[in-house]
């Protein structure tokens, strides 16, 4: 029972997103980048039926939200990165800010 339920639940999600996709182009999961600032995210995107904008995550600060996602390939800066490992999440939102679960991530390191 706890198998079809899961399965269940996994095609339901699936056909949530099936309308919208996040691909980020650069910097590419794993890839090293410059300490400072001149850091570039850049990303295609397709909103789902109810997302509006993104919201884009540098480890756990406060969203840079990003409403021209139109005319994708889309870049945006990021934030003065320091030496380390960083993670970057953009999540789909809706016009009210709630997440929609449609996401994806890199990891990257900083020197």
């Amino acid at each position: 029972m706890k198998k079809i339920l899961f399965t269940l639940l996994m095609s339901l999600s699936q056909l949530a997103f099936a309308d919208g996709s996040i691909t980020i182009l650069s910097p590419k999961d794993g890839s090293t980048l410059s300490s400072g600032m001149g850091n570039k995210l850049e990303y295609n995107v397709k909103l789902g039926p109810t997302g509006n904008h993104l919201h884009v995550y540098v480890d756990d600060q406060d969203p840079i939200v990003d409403r021209n996602v139109s005319g994708c390939p889309c870049k945006i800066d990021l934030p003065d990165l320091t030496p380390g490992r960083h993670t970057i999440v953009v999540k789909e939102a809706t016009a009210s800010h709630a997440l929609t679960g449609l996401q994806t991530r890199v990891s990257v390191t900083v020197k």
